[in-house]
């Protein structure tokens, strides 16, 4: 049975940073197991196929070839 005696200033203090590493330390893990299920999902994409990511549209005008032939005339 523990005794309720109030915490002295330097044991909250001991308890308060236990607790930030405590938290900080599980963060870190479901960041880990996050990035490491994102990879494997990467991975396991074929060189083959295409990448999910949305590529950027060239910045052509898809009409230049007409516009070439129209200045050749």
């Amino acid at each position: 049975m523990m005794n309720e005696l109030p915490l002295t200033k330097d044991e909250r203090l001991c308890l308060q940073a236990w607790f930030r590493q405590a938290i900080v330390q599980l963060e870190r893990e479901e960041v880990t197991a996050r990035l490491l299920k994102e990879h494997a999902a990467e991975a396991a994409c074929e060189d083959g196929h295409r990448s999910p990511v949305i590529r950027r549209r060239s910045r052509r005008s898809t009409f230049s070839h007409v516009s070439q032939f129209a200045k050749a005339r």
